[in-house]
């Protein structure tokens, strides 16, 4: 009989663990992207409740609140929109750095994911809400792993 050939026994254990290696593989790959998927909803979604936090937690302001306002030429207009401010306009004035932006132009922006200002790449705070740090979008190494 051809089953009982000790070759024929030993390709085909060797036939059933490459299968199992093979599906044991697919398996583990699509729970690593899984857990990799998973962390970075995390993260967004930490990073926009923090943006949330902190858009609340600052008022804005009209132009004649503003520090020096009568010396500050470069802020008459919004970066992100590109937009001049209105006299009786109020503006959203980031902590920290003291950029001015257009409430629903900084919004969008702080709420993706970006943590700094637009303009100078300083990170905002405000009550003590620090917004959390921009997580660099990086491929894994096989160094990472070691």
């Amino acid at each position: 009989m051809e089953g009982d050939d000790p070759m024929t026994r030993v390709l085909l254990g060797l036939s059933y663990v490459s299968i199992a290696l093979m599906f044991g593989s697919l398996i583990f790959l699509g729970i690593s992207e899984l857990v990799a998927c998973v962390r970075r909803w995390r993260s967004r979604r930490e990073a926009k409740l923090a943006a949330d936090r902190l858009l609340e937690s600052v008022a804005d302001v009209s132009y004649h609140q503003l520090p020096d306002a009568a010396e500050d030429a470069a802020s008459s207009s919004c970066v992100i929109c590109v937009e001049d401010y209105g006299e009786s306009e109020r503006r959203f004035v980031l902590p920290g750095c003291a950029h001015t932006f257009h409430r629903g132009c900084i919004a969008p922006w702080l709420r993706q994911g970006n943590t700094t200002c637009p303009l100078c790449r300083s990170r905002p705070t405000a009550a003590g809400i620090p917004l959390p740090p921009a997580q660099p979008h990086r491929i894994s190494t096989a160094e990472d792993m070691v």
